[in-house]
């Protein structure tokens, strides 16, 4: 059975290159977590061997072109900042759990998109077909479920339950509003908060778990995440707007094209009202296939002449405070203080 050396999760060893940009937000010297990025790593890209066979090759796919592998380095860095003597056993699995999440609701997005490109390679569904994308994404959900609850940490499949709750409810909103042009910061911010930051928040409740920490931390931990989980994902409404096409693997507006709402685009349409008639031609364009690049260009320029990009940034930068003082509520340590770090290179990455 593919948990059959969940023991090994455990173990934080291992010389592996990481092969992610995790390892890229921490400062060199901190070796001991480098370590533990780069092994989580390897232990990640053996879970889709496990797969039926069918399967397998579309999941494996999308974990072997990499990531941020954001989630997993919180939550590891969580369970160590909730109780720095603890050696918090099952945070390894867990913070497995929430990457395969991660790249389950990939998957499922992909085919709600029709995407073509991922990480600036083929989606797998345009290899292996719609229905192979989505139920390789349904087995990684059962494969972090599974994790969770052989972790045998109290709470993390309830915490893990909520968090996915949370996250359906938040794509659940934005395909409602998906092709409006009427969509307000408020239900921008429901949608950032339930897609984004609600797995960010398990990651940090799952750590404080792992480590047997007291509610109060629990519940800090659980606010740092979500907050800043938050703020990352403005943080790729702003790359949207104003991100580089070829770091990102996408086209700019690409997001905005395909309907989807955005922070950015909230602020934008609150403040120049003449915008949505502007949004609803690039939209008509993209459902039509017609070439974009002129409706892209004059969009994003008149999205920036609103200073709806300054107020996103500002509005990412207050869940980020919101998240450094749930943080403050911890005991000082130095991996609190590299959750600082993390946290604050989450709102002002370039890709």
């Amino acid at each position: 059975m593919w948990t059959a050396g969940l023991a090994e999760l455990n173990v934080a060893a291992g010389r592996t290159s990481a092969g992610s940009r995790a390892a890229q937000l921490l400062p060199s010297h901190a070796p001991a977590e480098l370590r533990e990025v780069a092994h989580l790593e390897r232990l990640l890209r053996a879970v889709p061997q496990k797969a039926p066979h069918d399967l397998g090759p579309a999941a494996s796919a999308l974990l072997e072109a990499g990531g941020k592998r954001v989630r997993p380095l919180m939550l590891l860095l969580s369970a160590r900042a909730a109780s720095p003597q603890s050696r918090a056993q099952g945070r390894a699995a867990l913070a497995i759990a929430s990457e395969l999440v991660h790249s389950a609701s990939l998957l499922h997005d992909d085919v709600i998109d029709d995407g073509l490109t991922r990480r600036g390679l083929p989606a797998p569904r345009v290899r292996w077909g719609n229905s192979v994308s989505v139920i390789a994404g349904d087995w990684l959900l059962t494969a972090a479920l599974t994790l969770a609850q052989r972790s045998r940490v109290p709470g993390a499949v309830e915490a893990l339950v909520r968090a996915l709750h949370a996250l359906v409810e938040g794509e659940a909103i934005q395909l409602k509003l998906r092709g409006s042009t009427r969509f307000t910061v408020a239900e921008a911010l429901a949608v950032a908060r339930g897609k984004t930051g609600s797995l960010f928040a398990f990651c940090g409740e799952a750590g404080a778990l792992a480590a047997r920490a007291p509610s109060k931390i629990r519940e800090a931990l659980y606010e740092f995440g979500l907050r800043s989980g938050t703020a990352f994902q403005i943080a790729d409404d702003l790359l949207d707007v104003e991100g580089d096409a070829e770091a990102l693997g996408k086209a700019a507006l690409a997001d905005a094209a395909e309907g989807k709402p955005s922070l950015p685009l909230a602020v934008a349409l609150e403040r120049d009202p003449d915008l949505r008639e502007s949004l609803a031609l690039l939209l008509r364009a993209d459902e039509a296939g017609e070439p974009l690049g002129e409706r892209v260009i004059a969009l994003a320029a008149r999205v920036r002449a609103s200073g709806a990009l300054a107020a996103a940034r500002e509005l990412a930068e207050r869940e980020r405070a919101a998240a450094m003082a749930a943080l403050q509520r911890l005991p000082g340590s130095e991996t609190r203080d590299l959750l600082e770090v993390v946290a604050g290179a989450l709102v002002s990455r370039s890709s």
